[in-house]
């Protein structure tokens, strides 16, 4: 059996596993964030990974998941949340310290191979990842790779516009991309400007099922919004499947049959009863597994 190293780094909490090759948490350790410049966070990252017993494995390397682009060096681009304004090559940082093989991937990338590896997606070549929560982002795993492109912002497919001049969720991402349409902080933006009082996206779809006329609009349009995205990827490239994640996908009996049955109604004739769609295997544990397959790969 194989043995990697998994740490995913957010800006609320940071947790590092010791993972198997078949994506089995063996030991895991969770704290809150620290770092708030590179030079913290790469003492944290450190320091978390010191507390693991690893005294009777032999680790193959570290694979490390961050909430931000990231190049196919291990370089970060940007996270501003956790004081990252500026280009920094992570990977080269903790390699020089510990002198054990590091990866360094974007969060949703991992969490596309975690399910392309060990997930609902294992066994297909061409895996299509997309998370629905806070925003909107994805991954693409090709025979077990990740595809980021040249500067390693490809799969940044919350940007894709669906609505030109529409709503912009951030100044990093253009108007009427779906994740200033569609994402869950969106869909309770646009919920509570509507007088509905939402908490989170959740209580939409709730009072959609209860009846409310204004929530049923607003979930009509999420669904015709994420369906017309999807099936442009279908129409791009054509993955062998679709996985589903994120937070909103909690809400998944008000909205996920209804979807995919609107992808397939946008879809070519000849692919009708043919786009694989599926829920994520992994939610928390997506980003800590995934990154550790990186080093598997």
């Amino acid at each position: 059996m194989h043995y990697a190293l998994g740490v995913d780094l957010g800006g609320t909490n940071i947790r590092a596993a010791l993972v198997n090759e078949e994506g089995l948490i063996l030991q895991v350790i969770k704290e809150k964030t620290t770092g708030k410049n590179i030079d913290c966070i790469k003492k944290q990252i450190i320091d978390i990974i010191s507390k693991l017993d690893l005294k009777d494995y032999k680790i193959e390397g570290i694979g490390i998941g961050v909430p931000g682009p990231v190049k196919p060096d291990g370089t970060i681009i940007y996270i501003p949340n956790l004081g990252i304004n500026e280009e920094v090559n992570l990977k080269k940082l903790i390699e020089d310290e510990l002198n054990i093989t590091t990866y360094v991937a974007n969060d949703a990338n991992v969490a596309a191979l975690a399910e392309a590896y060990v997930g609902n997606a294992k066994g297909y070549d061409v895996v299509q990842y997309i998370t629905m929560s806070t925003g909107i982002g994805g991954g693409l795993i090709i025979n077990k790779k990740i595809i980021t492109g040249k500067y390693g912002l490809a799969q940044e497919i919350g940007s894709m516009i669906i609505r030109n001049g529409g709503r912009a969720p951030s100044i990093n991402k253009p108007h009427g991309c779906i994740e200033g349409e569609a994402s869950g902080t969106m869909l309770t933006i646009k919920a509570n400007e509507a007088g509905l009082n939402c908490a989170h996206a959740g209580d939409l779809f709730i009072k959609a099922h209860e009846g409310n006329d204004i929530a049923i609009q607003l979930v009509d349009q999420f669904i015709d919004d994420i369906a017309a995205f999807i099936s442009s990827i279908v129409s791009y490239m054509e993955p062998d499947i679709f996985v589903l994640g994120g937070g909103l996908m909690k809400s998944k009996e008000y909205f996920l049959d209804r979807l995919i049955k609107r992808v397939d109604e946008l879809s070519y004739k000849t692919l009708k009863g043919n786009i694989k769609i599926v829920v994520a295997k992994y939610d928390q544990d997506c980003g800590i597994i995934g990154a550790a397959m990186q080093c598997f790969n």
